[in-house]
């Protein structure tokens, strides 16, 4: 529970930050699509994940706070580049009469997320950390880099939303 409130409150602290290089409606029809702004999210998420490659089997050995800062605020962007864009693709494309469905499925989606992340947690192991963190990373990039190469498919399901 802590661990969520620190990380919304992360979220929130970055907000601002985040919105004034990004200011997505500034670009107008050059700003990327939806699709593209989610790949973008995992594939920061997975870089966050590979940030922790070099220092992983250094059990016992200190970890510059500073390195864990870093790792945290991808972590808080990517975060930004995902849910509010989820949250507001959530309604949008659906029929006004099933809007509350919608979101609900999509909090489901939350709940089904939070849980795998308790499953693979269990498997990790200090003395296999190169591997947890590599193998999660690299497939969390990969999902990104296969939802940005499909994006353009994707924005054509979603006609009308951007």
């Amino acid at each position: 529970m802590a661990a969520q409130c620190r990380t919304h409150c992360r979220a929130v602290l970055l907000a601002e930050q985040r919105e004034q290089p990004l200011r997505w409606t500034r670009l107008g029809n050059r700003a990327p699509t939806t699709p593209r702004k989610f790949a973008y999210g995992v594939i920061g998420m997975g870089l966050a994940f590979l940030l922790f490659l070099p220092k992983s089997g250094t059990t016992g050995k200190a970890v510059p706070a500073l390195l864990i800062v870093g790792i945290m605020a991808v972590f808080a962007v990517s975060e930004l580049l995902l849910s509010p864009i989820g949250l507001s693709v959530t309604t949008k494309p659906a029929p006004e009469a099933f809007r509350a469905q919608m979101m609900a499925l999509y909090l489901f989606s939350v709940c089904l997320g939070t849980s795998m992340s308790g499953v693979l947690a269990r498997y990790y192991d200090p003395a296999h950390e190169f591997a947890y963190f590599g193998i999660i990373g690299a497939v969390a990039v990969v999902a990104g880099v296969v939802v940005f190469a499909i994006a353009t498919w994707i924005s054509r399901l979603m006609e009308g939303v951007h």
